[in-house]
């Protein structure tokens, strides 16, 4: 079974197998399925692994441990440095 959009009847429906006109291989990884909606309409589905999602090719991964591991000594080192505090000096408070 195919999720299909028709354009005539603006809404999307399945197609089982009993609509299903031709399927034909266009090139390596694309397949198109030729067919009609339930109201009889035609729809064609453009599928196969050159539709499927794959990794994005500019995400290298997480940092190397050789970078992660000193950025996190630095930031511990700023953290005990500049420590936040929510208390007030005493000059602020009115007695």
């Amino acid at each position: 079974m195919f999720v299909v959009y028709c354009a005539v009847c603006d809404r999307r429906t399945l197609l089982g197998v009993d609509e299903v006109e031709w399927v034909e291989n266009l090139t390596r990884g694309m397949i198109s399925v030729a067919g009609h909606c339930p109201r009889g309409h035609d729809v064609v589905i453009l599928t196969g692994d050159a539709f499927t999602p794959h990794e994005d090719p500019r995400y290298f991964g997480p940092a190397p441990r050789i970078w992660t591991k000193p950025m996190n000594k630095l930031r511990a080192w700023w953290r005990g440095r500049f420590e936040v505090s929510r208390d007030l000096p005493g000059s602020f408070y009115r007695f």
